[in-house]
């Protein structure tokens, strides 16, 4: 063990050591001045922000999601902490009653970072390339757009949807300059809206940005910013603590104890709207009947693995959905999983047991493969919980740790029995774009799998047509989802960062789409 612990701690000093040559100029360029934090609201002393993600590309379709964080580029469309729709670079926006046709009305004070005024055509442009490639407004059935005047759009969908806004408050709908654009439509240049602007793009690991004097909205107070991707876990913790401008995002939770422990280091943790869950494989025989599936569900130890692995006390889930989504709340029994009660269930259901006490059927061990990635740390942790918790009932699980693509590509060649992940819930601030994808009866890569049931599709497509708030609607698409578990969450996953104590203004946003940077100073 000890050789093993050696072996980890070179790894990542290594990797910190390749970290530091890679951000070499940033780094070296003002060493001195880090040393220790000037504090004091000296906007002249940079900030690193340090996450897993690294960028493959200008297209927003690919690194939006980053553009977005780092407030580089902006949508038209803005939420609020409670997952609540707010104007961002459109002040307005309104449908017709089927809600097919939507009309959005532009700011008047934005400008792009090369000082050209922010345009309907502009718009058009980001979202009619937007729409060629693999992003949100797939789904949307949109079939035009079109600029009215020179601040009004209208988008024609082919079917209604009344969540539409909260499509173009997706990262991949991001708007950029039309001279972002080439002639092909690629980016050739982030020309965005947001309060800083982009001085270098070094994929995959790095961006360097300034804050941008003409933003229409509050303007940064850290005028240089770095972005440095790594996605060792093991080396943003000892980032954390290396320098004090630095600010790392999704830490390991097994971390966090020595971070709290640092006197110069301020942590904070939120739950974010994504669940860790899991999917089966319906047309399996194991999981084809309900009540096997609610067996295995309340076999998990859930506010265990909330305790021991997430380290945080809330992050126990029942149902898919997360708190922040609370007209999709509904009530969920509090239990300790009894294993001899869960064992008899599924004696009740059809199987016996063998010699060494295995749950088995028509000669058949009660046997599965759980495939998982490691992309998230927490994700092999929980698998492995799984495996230990469901052993208790009699069920063998072969726990598959793979690539973040082998549940989609087990999805679609059938061959996948169960997958952990993680699921964004957040990605559209209104979830029912997110559901409608995932429970639509022919299955999705992070959804449903060989299962479908008809009066969820009612409800979804009810969501989708109708104006208001329709929450009595939204609790029983939770309770059908709750009752049947196709797909079945364990804990809600918890954003972790860190920085030194005289970085002020730190906030973690639930739904991902910010990191707050124009907020923060010295």
């Amino acid at each position: 063990m000890r050789k093993v612990g050696l072996i980890a701690v070179l790894v990542a000093l290594a990797g910190m050591a390749w970290y530091f040559i890679a951000g070499a100029s940033t780094v070296t360029n003002s060493s001195a001045s880090m040393s220790k934090p000037k504090g004091n609201g000296d906007a002249q002393q940079d900030l690193i922000v340090v996450t897993p993600w690294e960028l493959t590309a200008m297209d927003p379709s690919k690194s939006g999601f980053i553009f977005q964080r780092l407030q580089i580029a902006e949508t038209l469309v803005d939420a609020k902490q409670n997952a609540e729709l707010q104007p961002m670079l459109a002040q307005s926006w309104s449908s017709n009653d089927k809600g097919d046709v939507w009309t959005f009305v532009l700011r008047d004070d934005v400008v792009f970072h090369d000082g050209s005024p922010l345009t309907a055509d502009d718009v058009v442009k980001s979202l009619q390339v937007a729409l060629t490639k693999p992003t949100a407004l797939e789904s949307a059935a949109i079939s035009n757009i079109k600029a009215i005047d020179s601040k009004t759009v209208e988008i024609t969908l082919d079917k209604p949807l009344m969540s539409f806004p909260a499509y173009l408050a997706h990262a991949t709908s991001i708007i950029l300059a039309s001279a972002s654009f080439d002639e092909n439509n690629e980016v050739t240049k982030l020309l965005g809206t947001g309060p800083y602007y982009v001085t270098k793009f070094e994929p995959p690991q790095k961006i360097e940005q300034k804050a941008f004097a003409d933003y229409w909205g509050e303007k940064a107070k850290i005028q240089d910013v770095t972005y440095l991707a790594n996605s060792r876990s093991e080396t943003r913790t000892l980032l954390a603590q290396s320098k004090p401008n630095y600010l790392v995002f999704t830490l390991d939770s097994a971390s966090l104890t020595r971070l709290q422990q640092d006197p110069n280091l301020q942590v904070q943790s939120k739950s974010l709207a994504r669940t860790i869950e899991y999917k089966v494989n319906a047309d399996n025989p194991l999981f084809h009947d309900v009540a096997v599936r609610q067996a295995l569900s309340d076999a998990i130890d859930r506010q265990g693995l909330a305790r021991s692995v997430m380290h945080a006390e809330n992050a126990a889930a029942a149902q898919i959905l997360p708190p922040i989504f609370k007209d999709w709340q509904i009530k969920t029994p509090t239990q300790t999983p009894d294993p001899a009660a869960i064992k008899q269930r599924l004696l009740d259901a059809g199987f016996t047991v063998d010699s060494n006490g295995m749950l088995q059927k028509n000669g058949k061990p009660f046997k599965f493969t759980l495939r998982t990635f490691s992309d998230r740390p927490e994700l092999p942790i929980i698998a492995t919980a799984l495996q230990a918790q469901w052993k208790k009932i009699g069920v063998d699980v072969d726990v598959s740790v793979g690539n973040f693509s082998d549940i989609p590509a087990g999805h679609q060649d059938g061959t996948l029995e169960m997958g952990l992940y993680a699921r964004n819930y957040g990605m559209t601030p209104d979830p029912v774009g997110s559901l409608i994808e995932d429970f639509d009866p022919n299955g999705s890569d992070w959804g449903v799998m060989n299962w479908q049931n008809a009066a969820l599709s009612k409800d979804l497509l009810t969501l989708e047509t109708t104006k208001g708030n329709d929450v009595a609607t939204k609790k029983r698409v939770s309770q059908i989802i709750f009752d049947e578990r196709p797909v079945v969450p364990v804990v809600y996953y918890q954003q972790n960062a860190a920085a030194h104590k005289s970085l002020k203004g730190l906030e973690i946003d639930g739904l991902e789409r910010n990191f707050y940077l124009n907020k923060l100073s010295w």
